[in-house]
C-alpha cells in the first residue's frame, strides 16, 4: 500500500503531513513489534500501519484511554472504523490502557510512539522504563519538545507541567512533531 496522507482523520499530525514522517520512519526501521500510547482517533497509527503494508509484515498494538480520558478522545470504536476505512485492520490491535501502569513492565517493542499529552516527567518516566531497549536499538518516538512554543501551549502553562526541553532526558529532533529518544 502507498502512502496516502488520513487527513480526513482528525488530528494535529494532519496539517503537516506528520503522517509521512511517521511512515517513512516505519521503511527504514523495518519494526516487527510497534506499540503506540495516545493513538486518539488513529492517524499515526494508520500511517505506521500503511508501512507495514508496504513491509508485508509487523503489527502495531495501539493503546489509548478512549472513553476513560475527561479530555479530548475518541472512542475504541470510532478509532476502529477509521482503521478500517484505510483497510489497514490486519497490522493493528486496539487495547484500552493505562501507560502509568504499563510503563512498569513494558511489553517488548520495537518502534515505540508516545502521544499522552506528554511534559518533562512524562518523558523523564518514560525513559526511565524503556531506556535499556533504546541502549540495545529499539526506535522511540513522542510528540513535544521541539520548539518552546510548544511549551507555552495553554495546558502546559495552567498545569505548569515540566518542559520536555528541560527534562534531562537525551533525544534528537526528527521533525516538527515528533522526536526520538537514544543514548
Amino acid at each position: 500500500m502507498q502512502y496516502k496522507n488520513p487527513s480526513d482523520v482528525q488530528s494535529s499530525y494532519s496539517a503537516n503531513d506528520i503522517g509521512r514522517t511517521f511512515y517513512d520512519l516505519v521503511l527504514k526501521y523495518k519494526p516487527k513489534k510497534i506499540v503506540e500510547w495516545g493513538t486518539l482517533f488513529g492517524y499515526s497509527t494508520i500511517a505506521m500501519a500503511m508501512a507495514l503494508d508496504e513491509l508485508g509484515e509487523g503489527h502495531i498494538t495501539a493503546y489509548d484511554l478512549f472513553e476513560k480520558y475527561p479530555y479530548n478522545h475518541s472512542t475504541l470504536a470510532g478509532t476502529q472504523a477509521n482503521i478500517d476505512r484505510y483497510g489497514v485492520s490486519k497490522y493493528v490491535t486496539l487495547k484500552q490502557g493505562d501507560f502509568k501502569e504499563w510503563i512498569k513492565n513494558p511489553e517488548p517493542f520495537d518502534l515505540l510512539h508516545v502521544d499522552i499529552s506528554n511534559h518533562g516527567e512524562t518523558i523523564q518516566e518514560l525513559y526511565a522504563g524503556i531506556k535499556d531497549r533504546v541502549a540495545t536499538g529499539a526506535v522511540v518516538l513522542f510528540e513535544g519538545g521541539a520548539t518552546g512554543e510548544r511549551e507555552q501551549i495553554p495546558w502546559m502553562v495552567k498545569y505548569g507541567f515540566p518542559k520536555i526541553r528541560e527534562s534531562g532526558v537525551p533525544y534528537t529532533v526528527i521533525d516538527t512533531l515528533p522526536i526520538a529518544l537514544h543514548d
